[in-house]
């Protein structure tokens, strides 16, 4: 039951982390690779402190008996600006959904030729799918659907670094990201981006996650990150002319040939769908929390909602909303690690 837990743990962690963004390279080329060797230093640095405070975080979620994120972030920072936090956390996790339905939309059509709206609706209709079965369905989905995305993602960039030929040119200049121009800041600003999310998510399981064996799989899943990052940077960095793309990696698969661009799609789409899964799941159990609507109409006005405005674009949301709501995460770091070490 331990070792069940752990992997439970770690392909949930893996799953709040890795959505659409990271899988297709850009979160990899807008925060490492685009400071070149560096940026491969950077991503060590990440896995590290993903294991660390993902550590600290359970601990306390397990120590506080925490059942929603709202009331862990009252423990962690206060009643006062917990309640802030609460707020800001539900916007990013709105936009977030609305960021994978839309890229679901947006791989139908440009990959295969079909109407985006065909893509949307099939992507909602998954998402639908697995929230209907709460707290469970979120951990079986991530434990069946990431371990397959990350082989087959790990798989195809480890293949194309030492089996495909670079071709000529550099590539789209990536610009210069005023809110982000230093490779170590930068490494520390996309772990603080992207615990808020798993911290969220972890909280919202509540008891799912309060187990023996939970820590021991948040470690396990900060290294699984870590190793997979360094690949699609390492990839990133052999390939100099898929940068600036929208999305990089599905280039990268494309140097293997047609059937592998095609895989890649595939699992970028799971990607897309555990990511708003962990998103959509965190979002409807804080509305249920305020008592005004029970759970399963709260998802179905959650997911009615998004379909007409699910239209976003990739690179300009992972430039400037993500190291944005990166800085609100510089706040719950220290917060993590202060009160773990003050309070055992």
């Amino acid at each position: 039951m331990k070792w069940k837990t752990s992997f439970q743990v770690a392909a949930t962690y893996v799953g709040a982390v890795m959505g659409a963004g990271f899988a297709s390279g850009q979160e990899i080329q807008q925060f490492f690779a685009r400071f070149g060797v560096w940026g491969l230093a950077g991503i060590v640095i990440s896995s590290f402190l993903f294991s660390l405070l993902g550590w600290c975080m359970i601990d306390l979620q397990e120590r506080w008996k925490v059942s929603s994120y709202p009331m862990f972030f009252d423990r962690l920072l206060s009643s006062r600006w917990g309640n802030w936090a609460d707020g800001l956390v539900s916007v990013l996790l709105f936009v977030g959904m609305m960021a994978m339905i839309s890229g679901g939309g947006a791989l139908f059509n440009e990959y295969f030729g079909f109407s985006r709206w065909y893509g949307i609706i099939l992507t909602d209709s998954v998402i639908a799918l697995a929230l209907w079965f709460r707290g469970e369905g979120v951990l079986w989905i991530n434990t069946v659907l990431i371990p397959l995305k990350f082989a087959f993602c790990l798989g195809i960039a480890a293949l194309a670094v030492f089996l495909a030929k670079p071709g000529d040119g550099e590539g789209i200049v990536v610009l210069a990201n005023p809110i982000v121009n230093n490779w170590a800041f930068s490494a520390v600003l996309y772990v603080s981006f992207n615990l808020t999310l798993a911290m969220v998510v972890f909280a919202s399981l509540g008891k799912d996650v309060q187990r023996s064996g939970a820590r021991l799989g948040a470690i396990l899943g900060g290294v699984a990150l870590g190793i997979f990052a360094f690949i699609i940077g390492a990839a990133l960095l052999r390939f100099p002319e898929v940068l600036g793309l929208e999305i990089p990696m599905v280039a990268v698969a494309g140097k293997l040939g047609d059937w592998a661009a095609f895989f890649y799609v595939v699992v970028l789409w799971l990607a897309m769908i555990t990511a708003a899964i962990g998103n959509g799941f965190s979002l409807v159990t804080r509305v249920v929390e305020t008592g005004k609507l029970d759970y399963n109409r709260t998802t179905l006005i959650l997911l009615l909602l998004l379909l007409p405005i699910a239209g976003v674009k990739f690179s300009q949301i992972v430039q400037f909303i993500y190291p944005l709501f990166g800085y609100l995460g510089l706040v719950f770091m220290p917060a993590i690690l202060y009160l773990w070490m003050t309070k055992r």
